[in-house]
């Protein structure tokens, strides 16, 4: 009898010293959540999880975080997440900024029932980042248990490996698909209803509950849920239940879900991306290389020097960590006279996990930088290729399939040798990623940078925000686009445009739209990616309509945009505090002055015409003006590089030089004192054809000596 359970992987038959006495289901599910409570409380401050950090200024968590204060601020309606300021508009819905639909809905429901007992400004997205721990533990205890390891040992070695997953802190900015307890669910609830633990009545309504959740967290956890779940239909046909059943249970899933689907407001959004197959797309990024499972760049494995082993990773990282890389040889060996035990009891679940691999290499199967075989698509693919294009992550069902299998196999082994492989594993697997560990716990840790306040005067101007170029329209400038949508969610503002996902923009209507006489009450704020080398070029040529509106004092410039706003003036815009300079008209040229420079070790001092850029410590040397990296045509130009100095005229305070792509020196030379009075460095260069077209820089260097304050640079093309 011994002999027939020991063959059986899966039989419970653990180490008395590993139960630590009666293993209730309460206990171990407290335990682990007090495990993941401490492990996010050693990961992140207060602060952070209330959304005052630096993490949350960038980025995908910074869309998340607009996407949400725009649809708290609109009125219940249908669809529920559909909110008309953003893409103003014709409107968006809030699932496609991934704004997590399903806490959005929760808490515009707290505060429509408490009001004032949330702050102003407030979001969830720390919060669910501490939560998704906190599920990740209870879903890891429940998959092992569903695997038949239920002792203390088991739930601590399964929470333990949950926690420092790799793949899930690369992500801890995109805390939506950071929720991949839903995978852990999904698995767990096939488990139970397949293995007959629970009736498959039982384990289809679980499925059907989580797709749900699914649908309202990210879809691409929605496209993993239904395919599991249909895998699950399928094998309860292959083991005789009828398939009538599984045919209405599908159908009742399908019904359902079309009905959250049009309740939620997601089909006024196509899910399909244009870019999905092409250079940013299925096959030529995101996918999952050969290597990263085994190679992520961890303390204790790591190879490649290439920007997908650069911690935060790119969208495929898949690496599964020392510890998981050490044990699963272990359980091949220690199992392997029952390899085969999945593909006979699941062949659907083999064959989905099968093709989640297929597609998440695509069409272009690399490892490392080797590009080992490629194929063309069938153009019928590319509906699914650009809904899901992050085809990498599609190998997240399989990684974690793979981790809770072996370690439910080995933790129902009666050995001391396999206990100590476990612990030693978890150990290996704790001090792989902690120095991502210690890399989260100091950024999350850093004080939000944004100033929103300094722009409080405008807006109190402003109805609607005007941003150009639209999110996905050329020349891209996502993280500015991404910050002015931040500050128009901030204070309630119609915005034109967003950053959100499966844009589909009218570029050119844009770009007409500018031609139009500014309107009152409307901030446009012109991107400088832009207008960076006007008027040097045709890539973008001021319309009169902004041409006026500088030429009246209605428009400044900062280092990331110009921003105009019609009836202002100089006045109105020198006494606000937000940086940003007077425009000086200059035929043919251009003026660019502090608010506009790239730097160093400077920082602005004064306002409008009394600006310029000085030093921040004057015992440090370092470049206090670079740039403004314009691409000029063949031709000559003249130009000029103003600044002051306290220092007599014999003192050395600097160097200057004009460059091109920071190797040729078009000029250059020392800077001296100008005893407190303005001094100009000017000068002619000669671009050659072959030069054209290369960055050019007009750059000041503060030796630490004297002190050092650069007022304007220009450059002005000659006829």
């Amino acid at each position: 009898m011994m002999k027939r359970v020991m063959s059986q992987p899966f039989a419970n038959h653990g180490l008395a010293w590993r139960d630590f006495g009666s293993a209730t289901p309460f206990g171990v599910y407290l335990s682990a959540i007090l495990i993941a409570c401490g492990f996010v409380n050693y990961l992140f401050p207060l602060s952070f999880l209330q959304g005052h950090s630096t993490v949350t200024d960038f980025g995908d968590i910074s869309q998340h975080i607009s996407g949400w204060w725009y649809f708290m601020q609109e009125p219940w309606h249908l669809p529920l997440l559909h909110t008309y300021k953003l893409d103003h508009p014709d409107g968006v819905s809030i699932a496609f900024t991934d704004s997590i639909p399903l806490a959005a809905l929760f808490f515009k429901f707290l505060i429509t029932l408490f009001p004032n007992a949330f702050p102003a400004h407030f979001h969830y997205f720390g919060w669910w980042v501490g939560f998704v721990f906190i599920a990740q533990a209870v879903a890891a205890t429940f998959l092992i248990r569903a695997l038949g390891a239920k002792s203390w040992f088991a739930m601590v070695i399964a929470v333990g490996f949950a926690l420092t997953w790799p793949v899930l802190h690369a992500r801890y900015h995109h805390s939506a698909l950071m929720t991949q307890s839903i995978i852990l669910f999904g698995l767990a609830f096939y488990w139970l209803g397949q293995k007959r633990t629970w009736t498959s009545q039982r384990a289809s309504v679980a499925l059907v509950g989580l797709n749900v959740v699914a649908l309202m967290v990210h879809p691409y956890y929605l496209a993993m849920t239904v395919s599991l779940f249909i895998a699950f239909l399928v094998d309860q046909i292959l083991k005789k239940e009828s398939w009538l059943l599984q045919l209405w249970r599908l159908l009742s899933l399908l019904l359902l879900l079309g009905s959250l689907i049009w309740l939620l407001g997601y089909t006024r959004h196509s899910a399909y991306d244009a870019l999905g197959y092409g250079d940013n797309g299925y096959g030529n990024d995101f996918f999952l290389n050969l290597l990263e499972p085994f190679c992520g760049g961890g303390k204790l494995i790591t190879c490649g020097e290439g920007p997908e082993y650069v911690f935060p990773y790119r969208e495929s990282f898949n690496y599964l960590g020392a510890g998981l890389l050490l044990l699963i040889p272990v359980a091949l060996f220690s199992n392997r006279h029952h390899l085969l035990t999945l593909l006979k009891h699941s062949p659907a679940l083999t064959a989905l996990l099968l093709g989640f691999f297929l597609y998440a290499i695509s069409n272009k199967i690399r490892f490392g930088n080797t590009e080992i075989f490629s194929y063309a698509l069938p153009s019928w693919t590319a509906t699914l290729t650009g809904t899901f294009r992050a085809a990498g992550r599609f190998f997240w069902p399989i990684s974690l399939f793979v981790l809770y299998l072996t370690l439910a196999s080995l933790l129902k082994k009666r050995s001391w040798l396999i206990s100590l492989i476990l612990v030693t594993a978890l150990v290996m697997q704790i001090k792989d990623v902690k120095p991502w560990l210690l890399r989260i716990q100091a950024e999350s840790a850093k004080p939000s940078t944004l100033n929103f306040k300094e722009w409080e005067t405008v807006m109190t101007h402003v109805d609607k925000v005007m941003v150009y170029p639209i999110h996905e329209c050329p020349p891209l400038h996502y993280q500015h686009n991404i910050w002015i949508m931040r500050l128009a969610g901030y204070y309630g503002k119609q915005i034109n445009s967003g950053y959100t996902a499966r844009g589909h923009k009218d570029c050119d209507a844009d770009v007409l739209s500018l031609q139009r006489d500014l309107k009152t009450r409307h901030l446009y704020i012109i991107s400088s990616g832009a207008y960076a080398n006007t008027p040097f070029t045709e890539n973008f040529i001021f319309p009169k309509s902004l041409q006026h509106a500088m030429e009246k004092g209605e428009c400044v410039r900062r280092l990331d945009d110009m921003i105009c706003l019609a009836g202002s003036s100089p006045a109105f815009w020198q006494s606000l505090p937000m940086v940003a300079s007077p425009i000086n008209l200059i035929p043919q040229g251009r003026q660019w002055k502090p608010a506009e420079f790239s730097t160093e070790i400077g920082i602005v001092k004064g306002q409008g015409v009394e600006q310029r850029l000085v030093p921040k410590d004057m015992t440090k040397p370092g470049w206090l003006v670079f740039g403004p990296f314009v691409y000029l045509p063949e031709g000559q130009y003249r130009y000029a590089i103003d600044y002051n100095s306290s220092s007599d005229s014999s003192t050395p305070v600097g160097n200057w030089d004009v460059t091109l792509d920071n190797t040729t020196k078009l000029g250059f030379g020392e800077l001296y004192g100008t005893v407190g009075k303005k001094q100009r460095i000017e000068g002619v260069i000669n671009i050659a054809k072959s030069q054209s077209g290369h960055a050019l820089e007009m750059r000041t260097q503060f030796i630490a000596k004297g002190d050092l304050q650069v007022l304007s640079t220009s450059l002005q093309k000659i006829p």
